[in-house]
């Protein structure tokens, strides 16, 4: 193989790299929404002041 094309390979193997997406925990991205609850039989209440 010619040096050009060894050197052409390794960029398009780092551009494929840097551009593939990138996983986002949805846990964190979502955040604490202010409120707590809890369930009773199915039935779901808020606990204040938690």
């Amino acid at each position: 193989m010619q040096f050009s094309t060894i050197i052409a390979t390794v960029l398009s193997f780092a551009l494929l790299a840097s551009a593939a997406p990138v996983a986002v925990n949805e846990a964190r991205q979502e955040g604490n929404h202010g409120m707590c609850v809890s369930s009773v039989n199915g039935q779901v209440s808020e606990i204040v002041g938690c």
